[in-house]
């Protein structure tokens, strides 16, 4: 084989390693997305199953709520107070 077609080879050689490259880090990239949906999918499980429990032993839903962490949803009438506040 000639230089320059060993050169040629080599430089796509060389492209095709980068983009190799690239596909491993996608591939690792959605690997870890999966194993994260996955742990979610199973903690949320787990909490809703604790919940479930703990009104079962007497906890009220407004008592659960405020520990879930989750953000409480405003009212309309809150929100429009909160808009008028920051305008003044």
């Amino acid at each position: 084989m000639s230089d320059a077609a060993t050169r040629i080879l080599e430089q796509l050689q060389a492209q095709n390693d980068l983009r190799m490259e690239a596909a491993s880090d996608i591939a690792n990239a959605v690997s870890k997305r999966i194993d994260a949906e996955k742990n979610l999918e199973e903690a949320q499980a787990a909490e809703k199953q604790a919940f479930a429990s703990a009104l079962k032993k007497g906890w009220s839903q407004t008592e659960l709520s405020k520990l879930s962490g989750k953000p409480r949803r405003r009212s309309k009438k809150d929100a429009e107070q909160s808009t008028e506040q920051a305008t003044v």
